[in-house]
Formats: structure tokens, sequence, C-alpha cells
């Protein structure tokens, strides 16, 4: 019972790092969806595929600074709710648990052209609203239960300009700010710590108009860092906890091609080093033997997909994409509370323009593949891994101060 209990604590510790990478990782889409891949109405709508065509504040921020060159002075707010729920079920100790979280990511975006041929813009978002909850169940060897939650929101700020005929650039800074919390039995006694902190990152890209029909984008994310401390309480005796998380780095290639004048079609990939996850250790002051590594074995991934918008009216846009990333957890490493699974996206939505008012909305839907981990892969927690996400919306709203709304 203690041996299986102290290996509970660890992968409920490197839980806790995996959402602390889900939320710092801001544009680069989780196969285990603990982050919405996406935050607002258009680039929901086209799942993601908006790296060649970045005309929004989320598309901006998360995939492509360079698509604030030519940007209006306009402010965005929206709003994403989805539902998560996962499973896990071991045949041999008969353990079968579920576990559900609401995360939301919420947006807040501005720019600016006043300082032409210079763009700037600013933008607050990311993902709050995250847990995992898995009851106790001590007739299959689990005595307690294991609850985590975490958010994390970044203040991006971003400039641009044409560098050359048809070729802009753009860099964004991000300072981020996170918190997570843990609560788990030990062998110590209840485990319990409330860590939270401030770190950075930073992203740059290009846009290539090849001609009036093609255009080419590409985006790098750098590796960043935030630092996590605060005060925790194991068996009943204070603790400091704290750590160092490096986020992993992403590179994002994408094209649009304008098929005809209201019909635009993008295709993308997204690399990920997932491997620098493994750098983040917990450390726990007075406790080292509870220090862990939060993931053990991860691997590099590529997300693909493809998107389409057709334009139906001078204020009507129809929009509808599709993206693909395969697991990037380790069998070796898969836990109850730390797993990822294949998943296969698909979305549609609208975008309405009136005077100097846009909305863009947008749902959809991932198809999430269970994943089998067997005892030759790992002894700890074999079994059945099921993730399921409801139906996510997103609904935006843009005011543009342009000259032309005003006439």
């Amino acid at each position: 019972m203690t041996g299986r209990t102290t290996t509970a604590i660890r992968h409920t510790l490197r839980l806790m790092g995996m959402l602390i990478a889900a939320g710092l990782c801001a544009g680069e889409a989780r196969a285990s969806y603990l982050q919405a891949p996406h935050i607002g109405g258009r680039d929901g709508a086209l799942s993601g595929n908006v790296v060649a065509t970045p005309l929004d504040g989320a598309s901006i921020l998360l995939f492509n600074p360079a698509g604030v060159v030519g940007r209006p002075t306009e402010v965005t707010t929206s709003l994403i709710v989805s539902t998560l729920s996962g499973r896990y079920s071991n045949s041999q100790t008969g353990y079968d648990q579920k576990s559900s979280e609401m995360p939301f990511g919420p947006l807040l975006w501005i720019s600016s052209d006043r300082l032409a041929p210079w763009y700037v813009g600013a933008g607050l978002y990311g993902t709050v609203g995250s847990s995992f909850n898995f009851g106790a169940q001590p007739d299959a060897g689990v005595p307690g239960q294991f609850l985590s939650e975490s958010g994390l929101i970044q203040c991006g700020f971003v400039v641009g300009r044409e560098i050359a005929p048809g070729l802009s650039f753009g860099v964004q800074l991000a300072p981020s700010w996170g918190r997570i919390r843990t609560k788990t039995p030990s062998p110590l006694g209840a485990v319990d710590f409330d860590v939270n902190g401030f770190g950075i990152s930073a992203t740059t890209g290009i846009l290539y108009d090849l001609n009036d029909k093609t255009t080419f984008g590409l985006s790098y994310r750098s590796p960043g860092v935030v630092y996590m401390s605060g005060d925790g309480d194991v068996g009943g005796q204070d603790d400091d906890v704290a750590i160092d998380f490096r986020t992993p780095q992403g590179v994002v290639f994408g094209v649009a091609y304008r098929f005809t004048p209201r019909l635009m079609v993008t295709a993308q990939t997204t690399w990920t080093n997932y491997p620098e996850f493994e750098e983040g250790v917990f450390e726990f002051e007075q406790h080292p033997q509870l220090n862990q590594s939060f993931i053990g074995d991860a691997r590099s991934t590529f997300r693909y997909g493809i998107g389409a918008e057709y334009e139906w009216a001078d204020w009507l846009w129809l929009r509808a994409g599709v993206s693909r990333e395969e697991w990037m957890i380790e069998a070796s490493s898969v836990s109850p509370l730390l797993y990822d699974t294949t998943d296969f996206m698909m979305m549609i939505g609208l975008g309405i323009v009136h005077g100097h008012w846009g909305i863009d909305a947008n749902v959809g839907y991932a198809f999430m593949e269970d994943r089998q981990v067997t005892t030759a892969d790992q002894t700890s927690f074999p079994g059945r891994y099921q993730l399921e996400a409801s139906p996510g919306v997103t609904i935006g709203f843009t005011y543009r101060f342009d000259a032309e709304a005003d006439e």
C-alpha cells in the first residue's frame, strides 16, 4: 500500500507540472486538451490553422505576431468554454473512476495603427478553471482523493512592421502569472501546497505574400520559464515548495491560398519539443524525498490541419477546420492523473460584420482515442485511459475604430 501511494504522489506531482505546461504554452495545441488549442472566434472556427492568416487578436497572440501588421485600431474580447471528462479503469485492481474539468479561455485584445509603419498590440489571455479530481477507492488500493487545480494568465505585447514588399515581421513578449494547488495523500501524511509565480516567453513570426493568392506564415516560440513557489504542508508540518518550469519551444508553418476572391484554404503543421517538459522539478525544502520531475518521458510531436473560409456576403463569412495530433507522453509515464491521447478536432463557425462591430463564433468537437497501457509498458498504472470532451463554444466581439466604418 505504501509503495503504491508513493508512486501515486509522484504521478500527482508530475500532473501539476503538466497542467502548468499546458497553460504556459499558449498557442501550442495539446493532445490531452488540457488547454484550449485556440481562444478566439475566427482562429477557433479554422481549428487553429491560422499562422498564414492571423487576422484577429487570438491568432496574433497564439500563432503569429506578424499578423499585427496592417491591423486597424480595434478592441476584441472573446471566451471559449468546454468540458473534459477523463476515465481510468484497471481490471487488475478494480479501480474505475472518472474526473471532469471545465476550463475556459478568456481573451482581451487591443491593437493600433497610429504608429504606422509600426503596428502595436497587447492582449490578456490564458486558461483558467482547469482541475482534476479522482475519487478514492480503498478496495482498489487508492485510500484518498487526488485534487489538482491550475490556472495561467499571460499578457502579450506585440510589435511588427513590413520589412520588405509583401514581407512582414512581428515579435511578442509575454510575461505570465500562474498558480497551481494540489492535495494528495502520502506515506508522510496529507500533502497540500499552493504555489504561484511569474514567468516569460517570446514568439517571433513572419508573413510572406508570394503573390495575390498565396501567403506563407512561419512562427517560432522560444523556450520559456515560470518561477513558482509557495507554502506547503506535509503531514501537518509546514514546508516550502518551488519549481523552475521550462516550457518547450515550437515551430508553426502554414500556407493560405485564395482559390477565388471569396474562398481561402489554409494548411498548417506545428512541431513542439515536448521533452523539454522533463526539465521541471518540484522541490520540497523540508521533505526532499518528495522531489520529483513532473514528467518522466515525453516525445516531440506534430499537429497537422487544414481550414477553409468563404465570404458568403460582404457582411458574412463561413468557416470550418480540422486538425490532428498524436499523444506525446510515453506509456511508461502515463498515470491516472497524467495522460494524454491522440485527438482529431473538427470546428465550424461564422463571422458577421456590421458597421464598427464584428461578431465571430464557433462550435467544435474533439474525437479522442483511448489508450491501453499494459504491464509491459509499466507496472504501476496499467489499464485503459479515456478522455472525452463536450462540444466547445466560442464567441467573440470586435469594435474597430477605422475610417471605413465611419462612412
